[in-house]
C-alpha cells in the first residue's frame, strides 16, 4: 500500500514538471519570436532613416505607398516586412515610416514621423 502512494505521488510530480516544462517553453518561445520581430522592425526603420537622413530617399515620391511585404533573411522561417509611408495627420508638412514585421505568431510595428525642412531635407521627429 506505501509502495501504490508513493508511486502516485512520483507519477503525479512528473506530470506537474512536464507541463511546467512545456509551458515556460512555449513562453519562451513566443518571446524569442517576439524579439526577432523587434530586431527586423528595428534594423529596417533604422535603415530607411539613415537614407533619408542621407538624402537618398525622397519621401514625397512614396506618398501613401505601402511597399509590398519582403520575406526576411532565410534564417528566420515565417517572417516578412512591410514598410509604409503617408502623410502625417497633423498640420505639419511630414511624414509617417511604419515598419511592420511579422515572425510566426508574432509582430512589430516600428514607427518615425519626418517633417520637411525649407531647404526639402526631412528631419525626424521625436514623439
Amino acid at each position: 500500500m506505501l509502495v501504490t502512494i508513493i508511486a502516485i505521488i512520483i507519477i503525479t510530480c512528473v506530470v506537474i514538471l512536464r507541463v511546467s516544462t512545456s509551458a515556460l517553453w512555449a513562453s519562451a518561445d513566443k518571446q524569442y519570436n517576439q524579439d526577432q520581430a523587434y530586431m527586423l522592425a528595428t534594423s529596417m526603420g533604422k535603415s530607411i532613416d539613415d537614407l533619408i537622413t542621407h538624402n537618398k530617399i525622397n519621401l514625397a515620391d512614396y506618398n501613401n505607398t505601402a511597399i509590398p511585404p519582403v520575406p526576411a533573411p532565410s534564417g528566420i522561417p515565417r517572417s516578412s516586412v512591410e514598410v509604409s509611408i503617408t502623410p502625417a495627420s497633423n498640420a505639419s508638412a511630414g511624414y509617417v515610416v511604419t515598419v511592420n514585421a511579422t515572425v510566426a505568431d508574432a509582430s512589430y510595428v516600428y514607427t518615425a514621423y519626418y517633417t520637411q525642412g525649407k531647404s526639402g531635407t526631412y528631419t525626424r521627429q521625436l514623439v
